[in-house]
């Protein structure tokens, strides 16, 4: 169902029982997937896909132009997959070529009011991330990830999954798998596991203290990094999925380094 008072384009693929409401934009080569919802006054801009059954808040701004003085309106995009609650006024800008020309939101995300995705943040899967968070340009935030609000994010910082970031941080470095970042009291650093994170997603009791134990060896910048990952691949399991997923996300490409 398209409300009469909707303009939208004659390139634009909407799928019979999507429902796009009131004073909404769609404009481009527009695709919106089966049951997804745009509830008033959402714009949808240039090359965008939603896939299904997504909620789209009033007054959001999809596919919107990159904040990057290097864009020269080249053919990027936007991608959206399954089943994401995006609520008022959250704008998710089109990507670039400095990465994929891709911003991509995975599935079953919920981004609340007023968040700014920028151009070229890739978002995995069941996320959740706070209303008045700024996640800016080239940063990954992987799958379970928790961004608490009013959280903002330097250009290109990678979040790993199941990391929980508490509100008023300032993220400047990369934030380890299963971990907690902590900054609303004074500088951000690396508090420790994300126990009730991984209670409540059901990891074993075994797993959580092998995340207690990882995030103990990387508190603290007094050693050298290279020096705590061969404590940590010495004193650990490396064959264990835990273990390897950190030591991967800590030995792969970094443009800020890891929060200890």
């Amino acid at each position: 169902m398209i409300h009469p008072t909707a303009v939208v384009s004659p390139q634009a693929r909407i799928d019979p029982s999507a429902q796009i409401g009131p004073w909404c934009v769609i404009d481009g080569e527009v695709s919106i997937g089966p049951r997804t919802r745009l509830v008033s006054g959402v714009t949808v801009l240039g090359r965008v896909t939603i896939g299904a059954d997504n909620l789209f808040g009033a007054h959001a701004v999809i596919g919107g132009e990159p904040h990057d003085p290097r864009y020269r309106q080249e053919p990027t995009e936007v991608i959206i997959g399954d089943r994401n609650q995006v609520f008022e006024f959250v704008t998710i800008h089109r990507g670039t070529t400095r990465r994929c020309g891709q911003t991509v939101l995975g599935s079953d995300n919920m981004v609340m009011a007023y968040v700014h995705l920028a151009h070229d943040v890739v978002v995995g899967d069941h996320c959740r991330i706070t209303s008045y968070s700024g996640i800016t340009g080239l940063c990954t935030i992987e799958d379970h990830a928790i961004i608490s609000g009013m959280v903002g994010m330097q250009q290109g910082v990678r979040v790993g999954a199941y990391a929980f970031i508490s509100g008023h941080t300032a993220i400047t470095q990369d934030v380890l798998p299963y971990s907690i970042a902590y900054g609303t009291e004074g500088a951000t650093h690396l508090r420790g596991a994300n126990l009730i994170g991984l209670k409540r997603h059901g990891f074993a009791r075994d797993d959580i203290q092998i995340a207690r134990r990882l995030m103990a060896a990387f508190q603290g910048s007094a050693r050298p990094f290279e020096q705590v990952l061969a404590e940590v691949e010495t004193g650990f399991d490396t064959q264990h999925p835990m273990v390897r997923r950190v030591l991967d996300f800590a030995r792969g490409p970094s443009l800020r380094g890891v929060l200890r």
